[in-house]
């Protein structure tokens, strides 16, 4: 699966500019077919001991925080989401046809 940080939320709390929601997007390609999910997600308050000025928040550093704020069972969904989108894609779409016995003129 492949994490896209789309942009972060910011508040002036507990410190300025601090990221306190993200929206993303989880992909994943899978024989040339491909399937993706888009959320916002508040994010954890952050440790001021370990505070991240904003201008130098790197994207792995974003998903990380997503991951742990989301938690396991939450990302389990989303990439059971993600699977169903693309397994519905594998499934045959039928197609209108001319009736066997109807004219064909």
């Amino acid at each position: 699966m492949k994490w896209a940080i789309n942009s972060l939320m910011v508040a002036d709390v507990p410190v300025a500019k601090a990221a306190v929601m993200v929206h993303f997007t989880l992909s994943d390609t899978q024989e040339g077919l491909t399937g993706q999910v888009d959320y916002s997600l508040n994010l954890l308050e952050g440790d001021l001991d370990n505070y991240t000025p904003y201008d130098e928040i790197t994207e792995a550093q974003a998903i990380q925080w997503t991951k742990l704020a989301a938690g396991p069972e939450r990302i389990a969904s989303w990439e059971a989401e993600v699977q169903a989108k693309i397994d519905a894609q594998k499934i045959p779409v039928p197609q209108p046809a001319l009736l066997p016995w109807a004219s064909h003129e």
